[in-house]
């Protein structure tokens, strides 16, 4: 008969991870293999996004496809953060600090024209339920970034004229547009965002102004079209939404709902599993447009963004944002990954060595020898060109240069890496998410089974208590190119568990 399972965990201290034991039938042998799953990692994940000038289509890419990325997170439960710098490190807006917190509601006429913008940023006092209400003092186009002409304390008054709170500008002013953004709330409560969301437009002018064709948008992914048919009366008052369905929104009376055609950043700076609507605030993160330096370093924003004094320093660590504008990003008790997707090589002053001693210096000594403690993968020009000055690849969006500096120090530490050049992240992204988990979807069987005799059964840490029986083409599957048991990531153990393979063993093998 087959070892029973209490006696396996009994001896668990005795035996390899993964055993097998055998009695011998009348046709067919039995067998079982004995797996636990690996244990659950905890990591900060440093998103390091090219903002130059010829990555809208990659950050899109990007944005899309990490919706997969967090998944492989959230179903295995793993304790992660995600957060995202860019290789600018000429504006001091950039420069390592953490992006998040900065966002714009811009306001275009049918022909393309700009007619208001806000852009509000992280010294903005977003937070849950605040309504940002123009003073009516300050109704112009001209007044909308300054925060000073906003009222933060007054109640939310959507399609109502605004009270005010003691401006003192000259009231309103339709020379320069006549639609004004006069009231806007990112982060309602006790709604959801993408439920609650909303800002108001007023027509400052004497006339009625037609919508139709109109677009609102932002720096990022955002773009929604107004509907033909839609008219704001002279000083009437329009109220924009996620949702008009005032029975889930919050009560607000939402004229014009754009669904999640447009969204409003919170004051994330980091993401972690418990931001609202995680995959959202990414995609509004990783969106930094294209006005970034053409001096790509990616190197240098990174570790930027996770360095702190050292005695004595293997880097110099100038503006140690760590403990300052990113502090609680980086954890002690955390891997650190990071992840850089650029179409150039990377320009930072010093050599990959002095920067690949430093990200270690971060985690601490075993990061030396153990990559899983720090790792460094790239979405980037990966192959060398055919011709030296010549591209790496090319796509529909444009050539791609060899990226040098981070092949090298992906081979370093035993990442990850795939041409950003490619369709579709998804492939990287997904492994990426997989190992950075530390969990294992695929286990290779000791022996090859007659598949229809598979039985499979999901055990506790402890390999004593049977939790379930698992059903096949359901909960897992059955590979015959890598005789493997395979796992979707709905469908991972959980972290030291133990899965129990049963069969017989396939005849003549």
């Amino acid at each position: 008969m087959a070892r029973s399972i209490p006696r396996f965990a009994a001896l668990l201290a005795l035996v390899p991870l993964s055993v097998s034991c055998q009695d011998q039938g009348y046709t067919q042998l039995k067998h079982q293999d004995f797996f636990q799953q690996n244990t659950l990692q905890t990591v900060d994940v440093l998103l390091v996004v090219d903002n130059s000038c010829s990555m809208v289509e990659e950050q899109n890419k990007l944005a899309t496809n990490f919706d997969t990325f967090i998944q492989y997170f959230t179903d295995a439960n793993v304790d992660w953060q995600i957060g995202v710098v860019t290789t600018d490190m000429a504006q001091a807006k950039f420069s390592g600090r953490l992006i998040g917190g900065d966002d714009e509601i811009m306001l275009y006429d049918a022909t393309g024209q700009a007619q208001d913008s806000v852009s509000y940023d992280k010294t903005w006092p977003v937070g849950p339920g605040v309504v940002f209400s123009l003073d009516p003092s300050y109704d112009t186009v001209t007044s909308n970034d300054s925060l000073d002409h906003w009222c933060t304390t007054v109640a939310a008054t959507p399609g109502a004229p605004n009270p005010g709170c003691g401006g003192t500008g000259t009231g309103a002013d339709d020379r320069l547009g006549s639609i004004v953004i006069t009231e806007f709330v990112p982060d309602p409560d006790p709604v959801d965002d993408t439920l609650g969301e909303w800002f108001e437009v007023t027509n400052i002018s004497a006339t009625d102004v037609d919508l139709s064709g109109w677009s609102i948008a932002d720096t990022g992914r955002n773009l929604y079209t107004v509907p033909d048919g839609t008219t704001i009366a002279a000083g009437g008052i329009k109220v924009f939404g996620r949702s008009a369905d005032t029975s889930v929104n919050g009560g607000i009376p939402v004229d014009v709902a754009y669904g999640d055609a447009f969204t409003l950043n919170n004051h994330d700076l980091f993401i972690t599993p418990q931001t609202d609507d995680p995959s959202e605030v990414f995609s509004e993160i990783v969106a930094q447009g294209t006005s970034g330096s053409g001096t790509e370093m990616g190197f240098e924003g990174a570790y930027a963004a996770v360095c702190t004094p050292a005695d004595p320093p293997t880097l110099d660590c100038p503006l140690p944002l760590s403990t300052t504008e990113n502090a609680g990003f980086v954890r002690d008790d955390a891997n650190l990954s990071i992840l850089v997707v650029s179409d150039e090589n990377d320009f930072s002053p010093l050599s990959v060595a002095d920067y690949l001693n430093g990200f270690v210096e971060v985690k601490g000594e075993a990061a030396y020898r153990d990559h899983s403690k720090m790792n460094i993968s790239a979405v980037v020009g990966d192959t060398p060109p055919e011709v030296d000055g010549g591209p790496s690849c090319t796509s529909a969006n444009g050539n791609a240069k060899y990226a040098s500096r981070y092949v090298e120090a992906v081979s370093e530490t035993g990442g990850l890496i795939d041409s950003i050049c490619a369709d579709d992240f998804s492939p990287i992204v997904n492994q990426l998410g997989l190992t950075l988990s530390g969990l294992q979807v695929d286990f290779a069987l000791s022996r090859t089974p007659d598949p229809t005799t598979l039985a499979v059964s999901l055990y506790d840490s402890s390999g004593v208590t049977k939790i379930r029986d698992l059903t096949q083409d359901v909960d897992y599957s059955y590979v015959s190119e890598t005789n493997s048991v395979h796992f979707d990531h709905s469908q991972i153990p959980p972290s030291q568990d133990w899965i129990s393979v049963d069969y017989l063993i396939k005849s003549g093998s």
